[in-house]
């Protein structure tokens, strides 16, 4: 599978389609890295973005179960 490379390791932005025909590209919303907007790329971004849903909802669930600490609410 194809790997779409942020233009750093630590980004955690979504993957848009942009353009219009054969200028069609990839872009990070975050990073602005950008990609050809091939059927492998396209597939690899939606599996990309999917996964950073799920982490991000995983996360805001796991906030929520943990209780405050000392001092906290």
């Amino acid at each position: 599978m194809t790997e779409l490379r942020h233009t750093s390791g630590e980004c955690t932005g979504n993957w848009r389609l942009l353009g219009t025909g054969r200028q069609r590209v990839i872009r990070c919303d975050r990073c602005e890295a950008e990609h050809p907007a091939t059927a492998e790329n396209r597939l690899a971004a939606i599996d990309e973005n999917y996964a950073g849903i799920y982490l991000r909802r995983l996360a805001a669930e796991g906030a929520a179960l943990d209780p405050p600490g000392p001092g906290g609410r």
